[in-house]
């Protein structure tokens, strides 16, 4: 059956299309985006006047060159309003406010000491988001919405906390509870998936269809792109890869079973290799991720016994990547989360073993690196809300 659409749907998605020009090409006119899309510069004049109401778009200066009257110049208005990104991890929350150009404007922090119970977490969350929206209120920015990356399984039609091998969380109903208290739409996602999102959405180069993106701190995750849609499974739980049985009869994993491959890779496991080799770590090591840039110095340094656990460290990297290689054969692999710093020391280790791992086919022209920037998920926070934001534009006229 052919989908109908009314004049609303028609007007709404000439919005999208025309946002999407000025986000891939930059400044355009309005004969220039009537051209690209096929419409009538009538149409497109109509549209413009809405984007420009709604302060989503923004008059710059005349276009250069051309024959006859020069048009003005049309671009995306960074300033049209906030967004604020939540990182909601095992041992600490994060928060930022930004403006539609992705630019930070306040952010705030607090730890989160184990074990947390939900209600504690997200009243520290909670706390810094009314921050977030008080600054956003003071510099005359409405915002457009909040997003959540959360270290568990989220259930993606009701955006709850649904399960936390972790720290045990269990039915948090955040995105109701979030929505009714702040008055914005609220977008969960778990926090592999955000990094997966600011990989696709922001990462270089961008857009790439089929990618892999490796969350590693004290859990482990996946988020994966199969050609150009980010692989959720039925209820939004895809990509656990973490508790995959790795090694029979391993190590006790906070899920409750053994020899998942997140209790050889994550922060524990590291931690049990570099006790192995002797390397005097902080009392308190098992609580927090305080003593990864002191591992990274004497990496650095060529501690022989540090780079010997790394390179254990890497090969078992390799070994799991391995296989989720060949199931969903990406272009390209990140590796982030909170680890990353440590893993950009065992990096030779990891390509190595995927040399040995991986049918030739599928790893010639595979790119795999370590993720450069800290905050992955609060970006990926970001681009999902922009992204909501950019899909219906007419909502943020309407508000």
């Amino acid at each position: 059956m052919q989908a109908k659409y009314d004049r609303g749907d028609i007007r709404r998605l000439n919005a999208v299309s025309a946002l999407k020009q000025l986000r891939e090409s930059g400044p355009l006119s309005r004969a220039q985006i009537a051209d690209r899309l096929g419409l009538t510069r009538a149409t497109v004049s109509a549209i413009v006047a809405d984007l420009i109401a709604a302060s989503l778009v923004s008059e710059s200066e005349f276009e250069e060159g051309g024959v006859g009257r020069r048009g003005m110049l049309l671009d995306l208005n960074p300033s049209c309003g906030s967004m604020v990104a939540v990182e909601l991890d095992i041992d600490r929350v994060q928060v930022v406010l930004a403006n539609l150009g992705m630019e930070f404007l306040w952010r705030g922090e607090a730890s989160l000491s184990a074990p947390v119970t939900a209600e504690e977490g997200l009243q520290r969350a909670g706390e810094l988001v009314e921050q977030a929206l008080g600054r956003g209120a003071e510099l005359g920015l409405p915002c457009f919405g909040i997003g959540v990356a959360w270290a568990g399984l989220v259930k993606r039609a009701t955006g709850e906390l649904a399960y936390g091998p972790i720290s045990g969380w269990q039915s948090v109903p955040i995105k109701e509870d979030w929505e009714a208290r702040f008055g914005t739409p609220v977008y969960v996602e778990n926090e592999a998936h955000a990094g997966a999102i600011a990989a696709h959405h922001l990462g270089e180069p961008r857009g790439v269809r089929d990618l892999i993106y490796l969350s590693l701190g004290v859990g482990l995750s996946a988020g994966v792109f199969v050609d150009g849609g980010l692989l959720r499974g039925s209820e939004g739980y895809a990509g656990q890869v973490g508790h995959t049985p790795f090694v029979a009869e391993g190590h006790r994993c906070g899920c409750g079973r053994q020899g998942c491959w997140v209790t050889e890779i994550g922060a524990s496991g590291v931690l049990r290799k570099l006790r192995a080799e002797g390397v005097e770590l902080p009392e308190d090591a098992d609580a927090n991720l305080d003593w990864v840039p002191g591992v990274c110095e004497l990496g650095r340094a060529q501690d022989p016994r540090v780079l010997r656990a790394l390179a254990e460290e890497g090969r078992q990297i390799g070994e799991g990547l391995a296989q989720l290689i060949q199931v969903f054969n990406p272009s390209r692999v990140v590796i982030g989360g909170h680890l990353r710093d440590l893993l950009a020391l065992c990096e030779a280790e990891v390509q190595a073993t995927l040399e040995e791992k991986v049918l030739y086919p599928m790893g010639k022209d595979l790119s795999v690196v370590v993720s450069a920037s800290p905050e992955d998920q609060l970006l990926g926070c970001l681009a999902t809300v922009f992204e909501a934001v950019m899909q219906n534009p007419l909502l943020v006229s309407a508000s």
